[in-house]
């Protein structure tokens, strides 16, 4: 029995000093195995930080971080069309500032280029916008983009 217990202390022992035993970092996928309560390390597959809020450098980006807000708040009051047409008209500025100002500075991931004239980033806004719709999957996500998309074209 005591051949047994060295058995597994030794085995034991030496999984400690071979934390990385499995692991090979040129897997895909391959996952570091964690020991104790779980607070090891995540594999890129299950961690939840939203990513769509980043500049291809990996800043966050406060226009994106802005739109995301007010593209939540058109979806959660869909139905109000006054509190839709308050929201809009809050955000007018906003929203038309970077097809109003060819001068404006572009995020790095903006579908808009520097050498576009307000006419070609309207066209490029409605293009985009219409794709999204499209490729929405909720009925109420196609009426708030098609609401959006409406009415900054109306402002060209």
């Amino acid at each position: 029995q005591n051949d047994n217990d060295t058995t597994s202390t030794s085995s034991s022992s030496s999984d400690d000093d071979n934390e990385f035993q499995g692991f090979n970092p040129f897997t895909a996928g391959a996952k570091m195995p964690t020991k104790g309560s779980g607070f090891g390390i995540l594999s890129d597959a299950d961690r939840k930080q939203p990513n769509n809020n980043q500049t291809p450098s990996g800043q966050i980006s406060p226009r994106q971080m802005k739109m995301k807000e007010l593209t939540t708040e058109l979806l959660l009051n869909i139905s109000d069309d006054d509190m839709i047409s308050k929201l809009l008209l809050t955000n007018e500025e906003f929203l038309l500032e970077q097809l109003n100002n060819v001068d404006a500075v572009l995020e790095p991931d903006s579908v808009l280029t520097p050498n576009m004239t307000r006419e070609e980033r309207f066209r490029q806004y409605e293009k985009v916008m219409n794709e999204r719709i499209t490729g929405a999957r909720a009925p109420v996500a196609k009426k708030a983009l098609g609401v959006l998309r409406d009415f900054v074209l109306s402002r060209e």
